[in-house]
């Protein structure tokens, strides 16, 4: 038998080799993010991918635990069995998992399906309800990812046929996952070693002040704190943010810009060939006022624009290489009550690729990362 067992574990290796690491990278950061923010994160699979899910809310529960650091706010569906054999049996086991969501979730939480096959049908009813309240969806999925890979923001496949391999490996990515929070712990809490200026009749932890700072700001001028949070928001939270709108799309590049109550740049980011990066103020400022973003920022309305080698509105760039070359883009403002907070901008390297389906997904999308951003912008402005 030992043939069997080297043929496994051969398989098995040349699968881990082709697991999508860059998708893993972003269900990282999408986490952290929710982390800092304070999202609730909901997990659920059947069978053995509701073993792997109550495996993942325990590791994103206890082992990512890091000291001034908040904790993750996890909820496995699958995990009460009162409850889900209620659901069942009143209400259809195609409902055991929407049924317990819609009375939690809310914009921006992030809900983790895991389902081999990518079609089972309780599954796919959470997603689409996680959808439409503007939740953060992600797949783990395996052969050609079925329904769910349709549906949900970010979709990462195991490239196999096999059922063990893939449950396998769900289990390694939510290992590495955990893995890599706890190092993003470690690093974001290192960022800020110099003692902090707080009341000794008060005491907070490092996650208290930061929180307190993005809501609701100082009084007596910027503190040395809000000086490091900011450049921790410009560098991660704002491509975090942008990586998850490209992700969900398929486009290539896109520019996120955040805005001032008086309309100046405070802060941006651009992906460009997958690489997150802070552009100087004076190229965000010129994209703020000129271009698509321009033009979506002072109409306060949302564009699409299926060939920028004919719109007029397109601001052509030396990165964008050949002018006659069709691409197609999408750019919506991100905005609260009267006040725009900013624009995100979409490009795809094709032309007639977005539709106005695209469009109105990319506006909820902003709508349900509205409050981070409005964090955001407090925490810099402050």
């Amino acid at each position: 038998m030992i043939e069997y067992i080297r043929e496994y574990m051969t398989d098995l290796n040349q699968t881990i080799q082709k697991l999508p690491a860059e998708k893993i990278d972003q269900l990282v950061h999408i986490l952290h993010n929710a982390r800092l923010n304070g999202r609730q994160i909901f997990i659920m699979g059947n069978g053995g991918s509701a073993s792997t899910a109550s495996h993942f809310v325990c590791d994103l529960a206890k082992n990512t635990a890091f000291p001034d650091m908040p904790g993750f706010k996890v909820i496995g569906l699958s995990d009460n069995m009162s409850i889900f054999s209620a659901l069942a049996n009143d209400h259809g086991y195609e409902n055991v998992f929407v049924d317990q969501l819609r009375n939690f979730v809310q914009a921006s939480d992030v809900v983790i399906a895991i389902s081999t096959s990518g079609n089972s049908e309780n599954v796919i009813h959470a997603v689409e309800l996680a959808n439409q309240v503007g939740a953060i969806t992600v797949g783990l999925t395996g052969y050609n990812g079925g329904k769910l890979a349709k549906l949900v923001n970010l979709e990462i496949r195991v490239p196999s046929k096999n059922v063990q391999h893939i449950e396998d490996l769900h289990l390694s990515i939510e290992h590495v996952v955990c893995y890599s929070l706890l190092r993003m712990a470690e690093i974001s809490v290192s960022q800020f070693s110099e003692p902090l200026d707080i009341p000794l009749d008060k005491p907070k932890s490092l996650a208290d002040t930061l929180f307190d700072n993005a809501i609701h700001g100082k009084e007596n001028g910027e503190s040395s704190d809000a000086k490091k949070a900011s450049s921790l928001v410009q560098e991660q939270s704002l491509g975090y943010m942008l990586q998850i709108a490209l992700c969900s799309t398929g486009a290539s590049s896109g520019t996120l810009i955040l805005l001032d109550q008086k309309g100046n740049v405070i802060a941006g980011a651009t992906v460009r060939e997958g690489q997150v990066s802070n552009p100087p103020m004076e190229q965000l400022a010129e994209i703020s006022q000129h271009g698509l973003a321009g033009w979506v920022i002072k109409n306060r309305k949302p564009a699409l624009v299926s060939n920028t080698a004919k719109d007029e509105r397109w601001l052509r760039r030396p990165w964008d290489g050949d002018p006659t070359k069709s691409r197609s883009a999408v750019s919506v403002p991100i905005s609260i009550n009267d006040r725009i907070l900013g624009s995100i901008t979409l490009v795809h390297p094709q032309g007639e690729e977005f539709s106005n389906e695209d469009l109105e997904y990319v506006s909820k999308m902003a709508t349900s990362l509205t409050p981070s951003i409005l964090a955001a912008a407090h925490l810099i402005e402050k």
